[in-house]
């Protein structure tokens, strides 16, 4: 019932919209951009769905494993081969499968290759099996840096294997079977999102149906569900920073819990909670505060030290032939207690031109593995559009206004700070020059507190005709964008 009241709008019994706009008017603006949403991410987002051959999309491969470990109780990994690298045993007809695709999908971008002569193969290969049970022991594969993820952002696609040991699906029904669920799972989230954020709805939806936010609902990953879960918890808080209503204490609780434990960077939208109370109130509200950043943090905490913070740093070290122990975190440690500024080097020298291009690029819409680009004058012509779909205005008093920019700027800062330390303290030699791994589909998630952030400071907009319009063409040449690409690349 809840649900239902919230994508259709608050009920007559909340004053404060009704002050703001008519009771007609807030129906219709709660109801359009959710229902634009829906509809263009059904059509595009099924489309590049199965226009993604499997395990292309970003990590597909690791998290699949990770999915299919924590469906059969791996929730902390413990299962090691002889290197130390954490994996799980997976039946020998699915390995063969899953080995297929991963070793294809490594010849992408050779002459000659494309994903019709891919499925041929797995045809033919299929036609000579032998019928009958197959008596084969199960095969050890390594997590691939899938291992210290929490099940958090795992969920539909734990039901969806669940579902599928059911039905007796091979790979190939599994994966898309977890493609659907999660994909579906997650539009519903991000659409609560857009239903029940008072203001910026269609800045939401534009962010929602960007290439890289569109692709990473499509595949099998943390990605979809990180920007959903981030979407909702700021809608909440917005929502509570309006005084529309105090009744989503608990719904932030577990939507900003659900977001910290996606990605350990993602602890920073826990200061967003700071806006959603009155300055004049924050210290009689400490405990509501308590509730719904504590389990966010404790639970992250726990998890990490659960885990080790093991990130499979291994296949950085395979990868690049550089020596293990220039990997060590105590030696970094060392380091940047005795040169306080040797990070902030390595963050400058991580961002130099040609570096913050690429990253919003990547931010944008850098498909498959950083390796499926869009048409060239798409990421100048969405990035217009995103930028201008950010001046709306924010009909609050002043003061609440700089508190919410203050709050989302901090937020920006600890997350991009986060992210990081975090490749830092993981993927980066000791003796580097900048820092390693980072890529540009990390950073979507700051679209919103700094759509935010300029809302608030700026506090005007073109009317909500302008605003849908902006949304809309953004919302459908990006699906366009993405279905393009994958046709393009892969076919």
């Amino acid at each position: 019932m809840a649900l239902a009241r919230d994508l259709t709008g608050p009920s007559a019994s909340d004053p404060p919209v009704l002050t703001i706009l008519g009771k007609g008017r807030v129906r219709g603006r709660f109801a359009s951009p959710v229902t634009v949403f829906v509809i263009l991410s059904v059509v595009f987002g099924l489309a590049a769905l199965f226009a993604n051959p499997p395990l292309r999309g970003p990590d597909e491969s690791a998290h699949f494993l990770r999915v299919f470990g924590i469906s059969d109780g791996d929730i902390i990994p413990s299962t090691q081969d002889e290197r130390g690298r954490k994996g799980l045993l997976i039946p020998a007809a699915l390995y063969d499968d899953y080995k297929f695709f991963e070793t294809e999908r490594q010849k992408f971008g050779t002459r000659g290759f494309n994903y019709w002569t891919v499925f041929d193969e797995y045809q033919r290969r299929r036609g000579a099996r032998t019928a009958g049970k197959d008596e084969r022991p199960p095969v050890f594969v390594p997590y691939n840096g899938s291992e210290a993820y929490s099940p958090a952002p795992y969920i539909p696609y734990i039901v969806a294997v669940a579902i599928g040991r059911i039905l007796g699906l091979d790979f190939l029904g599994l994966l898309y079977l977890m493609r659907i669920v999660g994909f579906f799972a997650m539009t519903a989230v991000a659409a609560y999102a857009i239903a029940i954020v008072p203001h910026l709805k269609w800045t939401f939806v534009l962010v929602a149906m960007l290439p890289s936010v569109l692709f990473g609902r499509t595949a099998v990953g943390a990605d979809g569900a990180t920007l959903s879960f981030t979407l909702v918890g700021t809608a909440l808080c917005l929502w509570s920073a309006c005084q529309l209503s105090r009744e989503g204490l608990w719904k932030r609780a577990t939507f900003m819990t659900l977001c910290s434990l996606s990605k350990p960077p993602q602890i920073a939208f826990l200061v967003m909670e700071f806006f959603a109370h009155p300055l004049h109130e924050l210290r009689r509200r400490l405990g509501a505060v308590a509730l719904v950043v504590l389990p966010g943090l404790i639970l992250t905490a726990l998890w990490v030290t659960a885990t080790s913070a093991d990130v499979g740093t291994w296949r950085v070290v395979d990868g690049t032939n550089t020596p293990g122990e220039l990997f060590e975190p105590k030696r970094k440690l060392l380091l940047l207690l005795n040169h306080p500024l040797h990070f902030p080097a390595l963050v400058m020298g991580s961002l130099g031109a040609w570096d913050v291009k690429e990253l919003w690029r990547q931010l944008i819409g850098v498909l498959g593995w950083l390796d499926t680009g869009l048409r060239d004058w798409v990421y100048p012509t969405i990035s217009g559009l995103l930028v201008a779909s950010c001046f709306a205005p924010l009909p609050l008093a002043p003061a609440k206004r700089y508190q919410i920019a203050a709050a989302s700027v901090l937020t920006f800062t600890t997350y991009v700070f986060a992210v990081y330390f975090i490749f830092y303290m993981t993927w980066t030699p000791v003796d580097a020059d900048w820092i390693w791994g980072v890529q540009g589909r990390y950073f979507v998630v700051l679209l919103a507190p700094m759509a935010l952030t300029c809302a608030a400071l700026v506090n005007w907009g073109p009317g909500e005709m302008t605003r849908s319009a902006i949304a809309i063409c953004g919302a459908t040449l990006s699906g366009a964008a993405v279905v393009d690409a994958l046709i393009r690349a892969n076919w």
